[in-house]
C-alpha cells in the first residue's frame, strides 16, 4: 500500500508538435548530409551542422521515450535524456505548475529545491495529465498528509526563484536578439559575396553572433534587475 504517493509520469499520449518538428528537421538534415557524403563529400561546416542536429534529434527521442518522473515515499526521481537525479522530500521546497510561453507543452510542472533551483518534471504537463496543476497540488498534499514534507514559504528562497526567473527571461530575449544578428550577418555575407569582396563567412555567421550573445545577456539581465529593484516595495 503506497497511500497514493507512488506515481510515475511518462509519455503515453501524443508527441508535442515542437518535438515532432525538431525530429523532422533532424531527419531531413541527416538524409541530406548522407546524400552529400555519397556524392561530393561534406565540408567542415556541414559536419558541424550534422553533429548538432544529430544531438538535437537524439535528445528529442530520449526525452519522449526514455525520460520519466518517479515519485515514491523516499522522494522524487527525474530521469532525463542524459542523467537521473533524485531529491529526498526533505530537500523539496515545492512543486509548481508554470506556464511556458510560446512553448509546448504550455503548462509544465517543476520541482524547486531548497536552494531555489528548479528542475523540470518530465511528462507532468497538460499533454500527459488532464489537469497538471491539480495533480501537482494533490501530490504535495499527499506528501504533507503522510508527513514526508512540509512546504513552508521562505523569503530568501522565493527571492532566488524570482532572480532565476529573471535570468531565464534575459537569456531568452538575448537569444532572440542574437537571432536578429545572425539574420543581419547572413544578409551582409550575401552582399559581400555578390559584390566580389573578400568573404569572412565564419567570422560573420559564427564569430559575431557568439560575441554578441553574452553582451546581450549581460545588458538584458542588468536591465531586468534594475526594473525589479524599482518595483520592489523597499525601493524609495
Amino acid at each position: 500500500m503506497n497511500d497514493g504517493i507512488e506515481r510515475e509520469y511518462r509519455r503515453h499520449r501524443g508527441v508535442p508538435a515542437a518535438s515532432v518538428t525538431l525530429g523532422a528537421v533532424a531527419v531531413l538534415v541527416v538524409v541530406t548530409a548522407l546524400n552529400s557524403l555519397s556524392s561530393t563529400g561534406l565540408t567542415n561546416w556541414q559536419v558541424l551542422v550534422l553533429v548538432l542536429w544529430l544531438f538535437i534529434g537524439g535528445r528529442v527521442v530520449l526525452e519522449q521515450w526514455w525520460a520519466r518522473t518517479f515519485v515514491t515515499a523516499d522522494g522524487v526521481t527525474v530521469r532525463g535524456p542524459l542523467r537521473t537525479r533524485t531529491w529526498a522530500w526533505a530537500d523539496v521546497y515545492g512543486i509548481r505548475v508554470e506556464e511556458v510561453r510560446r512553448g509546448s507543452p504550455r503548462w509544465q510542472a517543476y520541482l524547486y529545491g531548497g536552494d531555489g533551483r528548479r528542475v523540470r518534471l518530465h511528462h507532468l504537463d497538460e499533454l500527459q495529465v488532464d489537469a497538471p496543476a491539480d495533480e501537482a497540488a494533490d501530490l504535495c498534499a499527499t506528501a504533507v498528509r503522510l508527513g514526508l514534507a512540509s512546504f513552508g514559504t521562505r523569503p530568501e528562497v522565493e527571492e532566488r526563484i524570482l532572480r532565476d526567473a529573471r535570468r531565464r527571461t534575459a537569456g531568452q530575449r538575448a537569444l532572440l536578439a542574437d537571432l536578429v544578428v545572425v539574420v543581419a550577418m547572413f544578409v551582409l555575407d550575401g552582399w559581400v559575396i555578390f559584390t566580389d569582396r573578400p568573404t569572412h563567412s565564419y567570422l560573420l555567421l559564427v564569430g559575431v553572433p557568439l560575441l554578441c550573445l553574452p553582451v546581450f545577456f549581460l545588458f538584458l539581465d542588468r536591465l531586468g534587475e534594475t526594473f525589479a529593484d524599482r518595483r520592489s516595495p523597499d525601493h524609495a
